[in-house]
């Protein structure tokens, strides 16, 4: 059961959204930041959302970095959001060195954290070849087509040679089976994001965009679905989703034309929709791993 203020995350001392308020009115930019208005609702959704990628993929790691972060290394989480991967992962690894960093950080009581407030869509204040893994999630679809290589490369750049590379995100759910009010929501996120220049090709073939870069190697991504409906995981999935939905009601419904009151309906109906199809319907989480090349030097004979 969603357990709203989850006060584990005590480490979070910033408001996010403040802060981003204040980032754009410096800047005089936008930031595309999240359909998530509430402090307090952003950190459970996120925290909720990292509890059930990590019991899909059975732990916070994926890349073959486990030795490594055993004897000492460093480590970059891109976009870090509320910093509860760093944290915990941190945690495990007292020896080695973590940098979180996003458009808002909070403060860390870990000797070994790091978290930089910046803005993420430009160069990364680290020189080359600065880390031995670099981590993030759910982070490519803040970024549209046109900057998109710029990400890419800025990781690339901040990698060391044989560094390896971990990206995961959530893919969206086929909802051709589900309810009208379940479609009729899901096409208004993605209408939101295409409209702000969102592309989710760019996470569905993010494989292929690696190998474009000409940079990586070894290439490989892993599925894991998880039932949004049932026992376990898929009642506290379904749980989480029906959540999140209520949750983007302050900037879905103006943009759908409909009341608060006509969204709460659409809402109650598609937590009906998906007890209707428990068992049917799942959720796609999917992660990518690629080690930097490491240039050879041909010796002169």
């Amino acid at each position: 059961m969603l357990i709203k203020n989850n006060r584990e995350l005590k480490f979070l001392t910033m408001s996010h959204y403040s802060q981003i308020k204040e980032y754009e009115k410096n800047t005089n930019k936008k930031f595309f930041h999240s359909l998530i208005k509430d402090l307090d609702e952003f950190i459970n959704i996120n925290f909720y959302a990292h509890q059930a990628f990590e019991h899909a993929f059975n732990g916070s790691i994926g890349a073959p970095v486990h030795e490594k972060l055993r004897n000492g290394a460093k480590v970059l989480e891109f976009g870090c959001g509320t910093g509860v991967w760093t944290t915990e992962v941190a945690a495990e690894y007292p020896n080695s060195k973590f940098y979180a960093i996003d458009f808002t950080t909070q403060n860390s009581i870990n000797d070994n954290i790091t978290f930089i407030s910046y803005d993420i869509h430009q160069v990364l204040p680290f020189p080359d070849n600065e880390f031995d893994y670099v981590f993030s999630r759910n982070k490519t679809d803040f970024f549209t087509k046109n900057n998109f290589q710029g990400f890419l490369f800025e990781v690339f750049r901040v990698l060391k040679p044989g560094g390896w590379l971990e990206i995961g995100h959530t893919l969206f759910v086929d909802v051709s089976n589900l309810g009208p009010a379940y479609i009729k929501m899901d096409a208004a996120y993605i209408s939101w994001h295409k409209e702000r220049g969102i592309d989710f090709d760019l996470i569905t073939h993010f494989e292929d965009y690696l190998q474009m870069t000409g940079k990586a190697e070894f290439i490989s991504s892993q599925i894991v679905k998880i039932p949004i409906g049932g026992d376990g995981l898929g009642e506290f999935y379904s749980e989480a989703a029906t959540y999140f939905v209520k949750l983007m009601k302050e900037f879905l419904a103006p943009y759908m034309g409909v009341s608060f009151e006509e969204y709460d309906r659409l809402a109650s109906e598609i937590g009906d929709e998906i007890i209707d199809k428990r068992g049917e319907i799942y959720s796609e989480q999917k992660r990518v791993f690629a080690r930097k090349k490491v240039m050879k030097i041909l010796k002169e004979s």
